[in-house]
């Protein structure tokens, strides 16, 4: 059995209405899935559960079902970036927030696009759901920007890496 504590306001989301995104996730995953609280217990097969997880996590971590169960995909991971290693208050936290996002969300498009990877920005955290190559990558561009390059010196990177990316 494999636990994962979610926020309080992801709750719902992953339950979903009448507990149709729940049910969705156990049919996806082949795992019993129990939430109580904020704690998502999970039950079925060792690699399952872990599967399971990871949605399970990514839904936590702000993505919605849909893009969360992408995980259980071959191949794809979910990988997070932890704001806090780059900014040391809230402000800055924001800040940082809204370097990755962009105005009107343009950054995190032209990321997940061009990189062919999810994003989400939620809380202290950045998620990035995808195969683990075009994740390393985007990772590089996001941790340029979160370290102060600018957008155009980090798409730059994200453009000479464009052979790299897996479609």
């Amino acid at each position: 059995m494999k636990e994962v504590r979610i926020p309080e306001d992801r709750v719902a989301v992953l339950i979903g209405e009448k507990g149709e995104t729940k049910e969705e996730f156990e049919e996806v995953t082949n795992c019993e899935l129990t939430i109580e609280d904020n704690l998502a217990r999970i039950e079925g097969d060792t690699l399952d559960e872990m599967d399971a997880q990871n949605a399970v996590k990514a839904v936590g971590r702000g993505f919605n079902p849909d893009k969360a169960l992408n995980v259980v995909e071959k191949d794809k991971i979910l990988h997070l970036i932890d704001i806090n290693n780059y900014a040391d208050t809230d402000n800055s936290r924001e800040r940082l927030k809204g370097r990755v996002i962009g105005r009107n969300g343009e950054t995190r498009r032209h990321l997940e696009k061009e990189g062919n990877v999810e994003i989400s920005v939620y809380g202290k955290t950045i998620g990035i759901i995808g195969v683990a190559q075009n994740i390393e990558i985007v990772n590089e561009v996001i941790n340029q920007l979160l370290n102060g390059r600018s957008h155009s010196s980090a798409y730059n990177y994200l453009e000479k890496n464009q052979a790299k990316i897996k479609r």
